[in-house]
């Protein structure tokens, strides 16, 4: 079985969703750092008429958090700011006819990141029509290949699949941990991160959903 996994990604990219179609087994992972900021669990961009434009759920506490534990400000209207822009950029999209329903990602208040996160997530694969089965999972834990070797003996996996973020930290020592443990290591086939930096979305409301399937 082929296992892949990540960190719950706001509104991810192309590549979020390139490795998950690929893997047998999709794990989201809650029990890492959070990434304030710079990273992307709470934002992610779009590009609008005049250039890129950020999504940002506002978040409560320090960087020094769990993923799983992080809490969204909703004192800030921040939901219905999200559906307006999508609304205002897409309006004419070939895709217009998908907003209500990514609207309806905002149609509670969550109290924590992963919630929204997670409830995204779900609706983009199905609305590509991914079929992988994907877990939420807040108690795995490690760093780098012993987070690897963690998951895949939790889940019976015999094959990790990586995107090209970890070509920067799987060196053969690691690679060599991996083989002692019985797993089969891969990297995805299609580096889309450098080609398609927009989340999702925007290529989902711009470009149409057959032409994501042909990219990923």
């Amino acid at each position: 079985m082929i296992i892949a996994a990540h960190q719950p990604n706001f509104l991810p990219n192309l590549a979020f969703f390139n490795k998950m179609k690929t893997a047998d087994l999709f794990v989201i992972i809650t029990n890492l750092q959070f990434e304030k900021q710079e990273g992307w669990q709470q934002r992610h961009k779009i590009k609008g008429p005049n250039g890129d434009i950020w999504l940002t759920v506002p978040v409560l506490g320090s960087q020094n958090q769990k993923i799983k534990d992080v809490k969204i400000n909703n004192q800030v209207n921040w939901r219905k700011k999200h559906q307006k822009t999508i609304r205002m950029v897409y309006a004419k999209s070939k895709g217009e006819d998908l907003i209500d329903e990514i609207n309806s990602i905002y149609g509670s208040e969550p109290e924590r990141l992963v919630e929204v996160n997670y409830r995204a997530i779900l609706k983009l694969k199905d609305i590509l029509g991914i079929e992988t089965k994907v877990v939420l999972d807040d108690k795995v834990s490690g760093n780098k290949h012993e987070l690897i070797i963690n998951i895949c003996k939790k889940y019976k996996a015999d094959t990790y699949l990586s995107g090209v973020g970890a070509l920067d930290y799987m060196t053969k020592e690691r690679l060599a941990e991996l083989k002692k443990n019985n797993i089969k290591h891969k990297f995805v086939e299609k580096n889309l991160t450098s080609l398609y930096p927009y989340s999702t979305l925007h290529y989902l409301l711009s470009e149409g959903r057959e032409w994501i399937l042909n990219v990923i």
